[in-house]
Order: C-alpha cells, then structure tokens, then sequence
C-alpha cells in the first residue's frame, strides 16, 4: 500500500468535511453527569461510590482526546509517567514508585496480565509492551497498591483495559481510520476496524478487530546515512466470542496478536537535533499472543468467575556496545552489536466468589495460580562497519543463555460491611507463595568483557508472605463520599545471572505501605466532579540497580518515602460543554542510603533524603471540550489539552566521578487539539499532538560504555486527519 498516496486521500475528504465546523449553531441547553460504572474492585460499582482512587476513561473519551496508547494516558491520570524507549520497551509508573525490576504497574486486559521478558538484566518492568487502545470499552487506573486483589506487580497500582464485548443482538461494524505527518519525520497512517456479529440471537456472538499502524520515524543516524530509524510498523487483531447457554451463565473468549517493528527511539542532542549516536542498526521486534477463557455464573447468592489466559510474548532486543568496546580497548571488534531475542510465556489461573445483591455484607473470596517462563540468548557480534548492520553469517564474539521461572500462588479474599447505609468496613488479605528458578550458561566467552566460557548452573528462591488491606468510608450524602485507606504491595524477589559476577546473587521482595485519605463530590446533578486524595508511601528493601565495577545488576538497597496529593476535577457547564483538570503533587525521597557491601561508592550513589530519579515534583493537565449543533445531526467539535510536567534529575545527586549522569529532564508543557464534525453515524477530524513542537525530554542516560548524552522524547509536532464510522 503506497502511504502517501493514503494520507493524501484523507486530508482531501477531511478538507471537504472539517469547513462545515465553522458554521454558527445555537447551544443545547441542560446537561447531567454520566455515572460511570467501573470493575476496579472485580465487581460493578459506580465511579463515585467507590472508596479507591481510580481514573476511568471511557471509549468515547478516549477516542475525543485522541488518546491511542498508553503514552497518551499520561494527559488523563495524575502522577502517570511513562518512558518511552520504542515499541516493547515502556516504563510505567504512578505515584513515584519507579525502580528496576519487575514491574511496578500491572497491565491487564480484561483478566489477563501482561508479562515482560526479564532481560539478562532481571529487569522486565522496562520492557512492558505498548496497547492498542481502538475498540475498547474503557481503561480503568487504578492507583495505589492494589496487593489483595491483584497481587504481585501491582505495588504502584493497576492499569486495565476493559475491550468490547461482542453484542448478542446487533450486527454492526465501526472503523477509524487516520492519515499523519510528523516533523523531521514523514507521512503515517492508521486503519482500525471491528464487526460485530450476533450467530444465534441473545446466545452466540463474535466481535473481530484488525489495525494496521504505521509511524514515520524521526530519528536519524547521520554516521550510517540513515533517516527515520525509529519508525513504527504494527499489525494486529483480536477475535471476541460470547456464549450464553443460559441466562445465568456467561462464557468469554479471546485470541489476541500483536506484531511492532521499529527501533530504539533514543537519540542525542550532542550529535544534532533527533540524531542517534549509535554506530549500529539497532531492530526491535515486538510480537505478542494473548488467549483468555472466561466463566461467569450466578448461582444464586454469589457469582462465580473462573478464568484462564496464556501470553506468548517474543521482543528481540538490540543495543550498541561500541563504545563500552572501544573504552575497554577492544576497537578492534567494533563496531558491535548485542543481539538478544527473548521470549516470555506466561499462564495465569483465577478463580474467585462473590457475594451477590444488596446486603449490607459483601464479600470476595479467590485464588490464583502463576506459571512464567522466559528466556534469552545474550550474543555480542562484530558487524559490518559500512552499513551497521550484522553480517549474513553473525561474527559471535559472546554467546550466553538466561532461564527465568517464576511459579506463583495466592489465596486472597476481602470483607465489607455498611453499618446505616452510610458507613463501611473493609478488609482484604492475600497469601502469596512463589518459587524462582534462574539458570544460565556461557557457551562463548569474550575475554574484553572477563567473561569466561561457564557451564549450565541453576540458582532457586522462593519467599512467602501477607498483603494487607483496611479501608473505611463514610457516604456523608448521596452526593459526598470521604474515605481513608492502608494498603500493602510486593514484589517478588529473585536472583541476578548476569556478567561480570562470579557467582549468581540473590535480591530480595521489595515492600511498600501507603497511607491515604480522599474525598469525592458530586454536585449540581452530576455537572460537577470533584475528587482529592493525599497519601504517603514507606518503600522498604528497594529493588535497585547496583555496580560490580563493570556490570549493573539487581540488589536492595536503601528505602523511601513518598508524599503526594491528587486532584480530579471535572465540570460540565452546559450541554456539549466540558471542562476536566487533574494535578498531582508529590516528594520521593530516599529516607537511607543506597550503598551496600561490594558496590561501587562513585556509582552508587543514593543517599538519604535524595529525590527518586525521574519522578516529576509535580504536573498537571487541562482539557476543554466543546460540541455544538450545526446543522440537523450534525454537530462540530473543538477539543484542546494542555499538559506540564515538572522538572526531574535522572540520576539520586550529582557525582564528581560520573557527572554526566545527572541531568535535568521533565520541565515541559505540551498541546493537543482536535477539531470536527460528526454524526450518529461517521466524524471527520484534524487533530495536532505536540502543536507548538517541543522538545520534551522524558529521560536521560549515556550510550553504552560512553559520556555522550542518550534521551527519549516526546514525539515532535504531529498533525493528523481523522475518519471514524459506527454502523
């Protein structure tokens, strides 16, 4: 498919179409809020009537705010931050828990858990695959530890996608379809599309989606002569199936893939504005299947869910260790590229009861069973030094293997009891147990790197323990709920395989408690929303990269404490009229030193009351939305979104042995518009993300073995046409 000649077709029926915005209309009067229902607690509650601090963004929003990632989530959630690194290669936060190791957030869709390979770095949490947000019936944040109910990995919080479910009696079909050009970059498109067929009416039906992306890059490699290395190339598609054998019985599947090509999207500003240092072609392959299996049945004073999902995720990874070569006086095998394809295969098991009605007693009682296997091969490889790229028969200078296994159990349940309809109790436990094997094998050693030629060697951990959960809240009217929480998270412990250790080396579950308090109004018939919340976070045993002299690997070190207030706020004037602002405050400081026996003091350098590294001080966000009648069922839409996001270090203080490793990040604002028309049935939209072009940094770091500066950014100005239809 020529690109240009589909972005083209676009903006002609958009420039067609998007005039007719400007026509004068008068104003719908009188609006009133949506309740938004949400299954953060795996049972339906109402957005507002729920004591948890959790943001719920519903299809249509998300398609208004243009938000089609989870980069773009960061507009909508206070104390989100995500580092981008390309396809494959995500790092989500909230509320300033951001460390190595597994991840800190938990990505779900609908009951299944999405797992990241650990790397030969024991490091999976910067490697959490990036999600499609077309078809989906709403994302749910929750924020928080969210340890009872979803156990390990979700110390920060919860991110879940709920997709649409297929209609049991309606044939319909809806697609999206948009057409891109992005500074110092080129022409993009995306083509999204679902159908949704009803086989036996109120009984059997199947929703199949398929989206093709494609990205221009915007990076260069001036050394290779190359332009646009970081481009995106993504196909993928789900098939939904519901069957209902009996009205009190719901049975859910869903085969998912996905297939990212691109590359790092890291460059440095040294070398030039959106150019790469790199001496290397760098490919990064994401491709990932997800099966689920869902059962639903009442049977009578409770509902019992079963589910079952498989995830087989393969990420190839590649970096440039040219100048760690070079630096180590090895310039005769570079330039030089490490290879490591990795593959995850994760199955999760749950089943859970509870309770049904009305009653003043609600309860969840569940269990949960965890088999993941990972794997990588590690090889360092001489390439061609014309081209960058490796040679059709790899010269291997380095060959290693990692295993990683993870078996995971958990009982869980939690109580609450609403004394006078207006105050309720809540408590939650779970019991985890788990079991960590890591093994490894060096069949080719690199003497530049000391590693020797090592035999196959297996390395077990295993740990067991509580998660807490106590909440009260007090509905002082139907229109204000006020609230106040403990919560413990974990995550699990292991150990290192990595080079330049003699011997394998255990790190510890890292634990945290936070504390908080919150209050949600709604006034003026739902027109009015407004939610706060403070918390504070003591973080014990920190999972933290630690220095051997040549090689990071995964340790425990120090401890943390973080402090914060959030603010939700959403305001409907009039009918089509909307306004929504989120701002979240905080202070993540280290509370102990960092170091521990057989580190590098002038690497490691944490010390007590330094901040966590790349943890904005603050931010916020500002949406307005307006929607005005034009003519019969048309109507015009304007949308604008201003966010900022506060300054960040990345690293704990600077270091006069390695000053170039402290530096500035964040200290940004950015805006998106979006203006159209649509119908019941079709819209045709213009659309800007990063409209006035900023270079927005979101981290800092150097290039591997070497001083020159290598950030990721937000992505430069781009402007987009955008053509949806429901039918």
């Amino acid at each position: 498919m020529d690109k240009k000649l589909l972005v083209r077709a676009c903006l002609n029926t958009a420039a067609l179409i998007i005039p007719v915005a400007a026509q004068a209309a008068e104003v719908d009067a009188g609006a009133t809020g949506e309740a938004i229902v949400v299954t953060a607690l795996k049972r339906e509650t109402r957005l507002q009537d729920t004591a948890a601090a959790i943001t719920a963004i519903g299809g249509d929003e998300l398609r208004s705010a243009n938000i089609d990632n989870i980069n773009d989530l960061q507009r909508t959630t206070p104390g989100s931050v995500v580092t981008d690194a390309g396809p494959g290669q995500r790092r989500i936060s909230l509320r300033g828990i951001r460390s190595a190791g597994d991840a800190q957030v938990g990505i779900y869709y609908d009951e299944t858990p999405v797992a990241g390979p650990p790397g030969t770095t024991s490091d999976p949490g910067g490697s959490q695959s990036d999600v499609k947000l077309f078809d989906v019936e709403r994302v749910e944040v929750l924020r928080g530890p969210q340890g009872t109910l979803y156990g390990a990995g979700a110390m920060g919080g919860a991110l879940r996608i709920i997709l649409k479910k297929p209609d049991l009696e309606r044939f319909g079909g809806v697609f999206d379809i948009s057409g891109t050009t992005t500074s110092h970059g080129g022409e993009g498109y995306q083509l999204n599309a679902a159908i949704n067929l009803p086989i036996v009416r109120d009984r059997l039906g199947v929703r199949i989606v398929g989206f093709r992306r494609f990205d221009p890059g915007w990076i260069d490699n001036p050394h290779l002569n190359l332009k646009g290395i970081n481009k995106e190339d993504t196909d993928g598609g789900r098939i939904l199936l519901r069957f209902k054998p009996i009205d009190d019985l719901t049975i859910d599947a869903s085969a998912s893939y996905q297939d990212m090509k691109s590359s790092p999207s890291i460059w440095s500003p040294s070398v030039g504005k959106w150019q790469s240092a790199n001496r290397t072609v760098l490919p990064l392959r994401d491709r990932n299947r997800i099966y689920s299996l869902t059962a639903r049945g009442e049977v009578g004073f409770a509902t019992l869910t079963a589910t079952t999902s498989y995830q087989d995720r393969d990420l190839l990874v590649t970096r440039d260790p040219t100048y760690l070569w070079q630096s180590l006086g090895g310039a005769r095998f570079t330039p030089g590229l490490y290879y490591q394809p990795q593959d995850v295969k994760d199955w999760t098991n749950e089943v859970r009861l509870q309770s049904s009605g009305n009653d003043p007693l609600q309860w969840t009682i569940g269990g949960f069973y965890e088999d993941r296997k990972a794997k990588v091969l590690s090889e360092g490889h001489q390439v061609d030094p014309a081209t960058g790229k490796d040679f059709a028969t790899p010269t291997v200078l380095l060959r290693r293997n990692v295993g990683d296994r993870l078996k995971q159990k958990a009982v869980f349940g939690e109580l609450s009891y609403t004394v006078f309809d207006r105050l309720t109790f809540t408590g939650g436990l779970r019991y985890y147990d788990y079991d960590k094997l890591v093994t490894g094998d060096t069949s080719i050693g690199f003497p530049l790197l000391r590693t020797p030629v090592s035999p196959y060697r297996e390395f077990r951990s295993s740990n067991n323990g509580w998660l807490y959960k106590g909440n009260v809240s007090f509905k002082v009217n139907d229109n204000l709920l006020v609230y106040g929480q403990a919560a413990s998270g974990y995550r699990p412990g292991g150990v290192n395989q990595v080079l330049g250790l003699a011997a394998a080396l255990p790190y510890l579950p890292d634990k945290l408690w936070t504390y908080e308090g919150g209050v949600k109004l709604s006034l003026a018939d739902g027109r009015l929303l407004l939610n706060l919340t403070g918390y504070r976070t003591d973080w014990t045993n920190l999972q933290v990269n630690l220095d051997s002299g040549s090689f990071l690997y995964l340790g425990n070190a120090g401890a943390a404490r973080i402090k914060g207030a959030e603010a939700e706020i959403v305001l409907n004037p009039a009918q089509g009229f909307n306004l929504s602002a989120n701002l979240n405050l905080l202070s993540a400081k280290l509370t102990e030193d960092m170091l521990t026996a057989g580190t590098v003091p002038s690497a490691t350098t944490g010390r007590a009351g330094d901040r966590i590294p790349n943890i904005p001080e603050g931010s916020f966000t500002v949406s307005g939305q307006y929607e005005w009648s034009v003519a019969g069922p048309l109507k015009g839409l304007l949308r604008a979104d201003f966010s900022h996001v506060g300054k960040s270090y990345s690293d704990f203080r600077p270091n006069p042995a390695r000053p170039t490793n402290y530096r500035r990040i964040g200290d940004y604002q950015l805006v998106n518009a979006r203006i159209g028309v649509r119908s019941d049935r079709w819209g045709a939209y213009l659309f800007a993300n990063n409209l006035f072009n900023k270079v927005a940094r979101t981290s800092s770091g150097n290039v591997l073995g070497g001083s020159i500066e290598a950030i990721t950014t937000v992505p430069p100005r781009t402007i987009g046409i955008n053509l949806t239809g429901n039918y």
